[in-house]
């Protein structure tokens, strides 16, 4: 049976809703560290001890945030954590999946293939040790190169000043965009969310504003963002998100604003 954990009115977890879906009976507690439509941080150590107190394991979808903050499984304790490689500037095609080491020696493999093996008989095969025996076949040898070489780009620049950056970022877009009439942005305040600016403008439907942005040079996503239950809980069909990175400026958030600007001029929107 799958629960639910209610969002609070600014999309926040609603944390003092966590004993009547978290109990003895829980197995898996999955929950994402950031995001990707409300930018919403969520406490994932203080999640990863409720979950270890009731004997349930956590697993934690980290794409949206570590590209843009600190992460580290050790003093969170997390069981399981994942993360794609292009969404740290890397290749596509590859990805990280870490997990506590008792954990990956008890699992069995879900593929079989080269590599993973130590020895086969007729009747049974053996293993290799962990994490060997859950990566079949031939590696993704230029992805993972193509994957490091990203970590150590961002590594370079610092994870800390990436983070300080967009937040700076996330603060001006927050108030350059609620400036525009009709224009609402989801998701908590700057201080409790990643550098994500997910928006509605009325009147304006997020697939035509998309586009006409894109006609102005602006590359935004509109849609539901693989998160119809979410989009389904704010009452939208759709929402126009703003992605702000490392290489992102100011000037460009004002580009942006503007180009919202001509868009609703476009519909005949009162300013």
């Amino acid at each position: 049976m799958l629960k639910y954990l209610p969002l609070t009115g600014d999309g926040r977890l609603d944390l003092s809703q966590l004993d009547s879906v978290l109990t003895r009976k829980t197995k898996i507690v999955a929950v994402t560290a950031m995001s990707n439509v409300l930018g919403t941080i969520n406490p994932i150590a203080e999640l990863t001890q409720r979950a270890h107190d009731v004997g349930a394991k956590i697993v934690v979808d980290a794409a949206q945030s570590v590209p843009h903050m600190a992460c580290d499984v050790g003093s969170s304790g997390v069981d399981f954590l994942a993360f794609s490689a292009h969404k740290l500037y890397g290749p596509t095609g590859i990805g990280v999946l870490y997990a506590r080491r008792s954990l990956l020696e008890d699992m069995d493999p879900f593929l079989g293939g080269g590599h993973m093996i130590r020895e086969v008989f007729k009747d049974r095969s053996t293993w290799a040790d962990p994490p060997a025996k859950f990566e079949a076949g031939t590696a993704a040898f230029v992805e993972s190169v193509g994957l490091g070489a990203a970590i150590d780009y961002v590594q370079q620049i610092g994870i800390e000043n990436i983070a300080s950056y967009e937040h700076q970022l996330l603060e001006y877009g927050t108030r350059i965009l609620t400036e525009i009439p009709g224009l609402k942005v989801y998701g908590p305040s700057p201080e409790l969310k990643g550098s994500i600016l997910s928006f509605t403008v009325e009147g304006v439907h997020p697939h035509d504003l998309s586009d006409l942005l894109d006609r102005n040079g602006v590359a935004v996503r509109a849609g539901h963002h693989c998160t119809m239950p979410l989009h389904d809980l704010l009452q939208l069909t759709a929402t126009t998100r703003a992605s702000l990175a490392f290489y992102n400026m100011n000037a460009e958030i004002d580009v942006l604003a503007e180009s919202i600007r001509k868009a609703r001029r476009v519909f005949r929107l009162p300013d």
